[in-house]
């Protein structure tokens, strides 16, 4: 397999939110910059999993507060373009959320990218790092073709399970694996057929499971039905009613639980059908993959800790605000939600996104510094636009030569739009 090498001043790995919002923050500087992405198109959990809403743009309230704009804010509005509602609505959790359509989100992330002078390299993997000393000097990527070394002045970890992290040699806060106590991963399904005027009905679903649940094998865990939301542009139904246990990182285990996931989306089905108005419901889609939500974490500088989320702390060095609970799912099908306090939403601060012990590696999305509890907040796709963001442009600083320069880090971040 051949080998070529090229070089960038920033390469972000990973195209989900943290991954677009660093990759546009790192370009929008001057920065030469490639985003790398395993799949065929971008958008993360949005577009690779079925994770048909946006959490983490709006504080808890009577009215929707943002926290996060930015490259986030652009997204939205390339969205917006494309048709999208994107009025925020109250989620069963009492939070502000944005339903999405996948294919709307695709085009909206090609968009960003191009508009922004993104360097995008689809279909490609990230297999290995080169580290000197304290630096990353380079990543092989492979494709189809071959093997490409890229070399970098600094590196941006997006990839949601710290592949590149653990790659440098960062030590790990959660080294994931088969033993692990790690959150439990969702499989979000699309499905149609349901008149415009069909309301679902919580109380009935709930009976319609306990009747099921009385001598099903495998029961259904949400036993109020899960979540339920109207999608925009084609008016499907979002439906999260599935919960399984996986490592999240290996072949074999990723295998096991989607065969047992699609058939549970298709006996789940039968479910649903029984309810008023949804006889003749269809199963449109399903993702590509399981949503995931946690599986290795890195340590970072300053991680994000549980008082910082409980006491809704402000940092001096705050580089992106984060307004999601502590939404912690213990076991499949049983989630709780902590509230942040003070002003309803938290600084996470530079630290986090500057990865222990490699200089030129920053964090972004749910890959950032955090304990467990505080995991549960920062892992969402809204608060991941705003630590990508903050991700990518300390990345081209860095690449530049400047770093711990906080003041000049959050300059940068409000001329682009963000709020810190």
């Amino acid at each position: 397999m051949t080998k070529t090498v090229q070089k960038y001043d920033v390469v972000v790995v990973g195209a989900g939110a943290g991954g677009i919002a660093a990759a546009v923050g790192a370009a929008r500087t001057g920065a030469r910059t490639l985003l790398v992405e395993r799949y065929g198109f971008m958008g993360g959990a949005a577009t690779n999993a079925q994770v048909l809403a946006y959490c983490g743009f709006f504080a808890r309230g009577e009215t929707a507060r943002q926290t996060v704009l930015g490259v986030g804010q652009d997204l939205l509005l390339e969205l917006k373009r494309l048709g999208v509602d994107i009025a925020p609505i109250v989620s069963k959790s009492g939070y502000w959320i944005i339903m999405l359509d996948p294919e709307a989100a695709k085009l909206g992330f090609d968009r960003l990218a191009r508009g922004s002078a993104v360097d995008v390299r689809l279909h490609t993997r990230l297999i290995d790092a080169e580290v000197e000393g304290d630096r990353i000097r380079s990543v092989t990527l492979v494709d189809h073709s071959g093997m490409t070394i890229v070399e970098a002045g600094a590196f941006v970890d997006a990839s949601g399970e710290a592949t590149l992290s653990t790659l440098a040699g960062v030590p790990l806060s959660q080294e994931g694996g088969a033993n692990a106590h790690l959150q439990a991963a969702s499989f979000p399904i699309r499905i149609g057929g349901v008149p415009d005027a069909v309301v679902f009905d919580r109380t009935i679903m709930a009976g319609l499971i306990a009747e099921h649940n009385k001598t099903a094998e495998t029961p259904i865990l949400r036993d109020d039905g899960g979540v339920v939301s109207r999608l925009p542009l084609s008016n499907d139904m979002w439906w999260m009613a599935i919960d399984l246990e996986t490592d999240g990182i290996t072949g074999e285990s990723l295998t096991d639980v989607e065969f047992k996931a699609r058939e549970l989306a298709w006996r789940n089905l039968g479910v649903l059908r029984r309810h008023p108005g949804f006889e003749k419901a269809y199963l449109v889609s399903t993702g590509p993959q399981m949503g995931i939500r946690e599986t290795r974490r890195p340590f970072s500088r300053a991680d994000v800790v549980e008082q910082d989320i409980v006491e809704g702390r402000r940092h001096e060095d705050g580089i992106a605000r984060a307004s999601w609970p502590m939404e912690v799912h213990e076991a499949p099908g049983k989630a709780r939600f902590l509230d942040i306090g003070g002003e309803g939403f938290f600084d996470v601060r530079a630290g986090a996104v500057e990865a222990a012990k490699i200089v030129n590696l920053r964090l972004g999305g749910r890959v950032i510094g955090a304990d467990p509890k505080a995991y549960g907040s920062i892992r969402v796709m809204g608060t991941a636009f705003a630590t990508g963001h903050a991700a990518g442009v300390s990345a081209a600083l860095a690449a530049e030569g400047i770093e711990a320069d906080v003041a000049r880090l959050r300059k940068t971040l409000e001329g682009q739009g963000a709020v810190v």
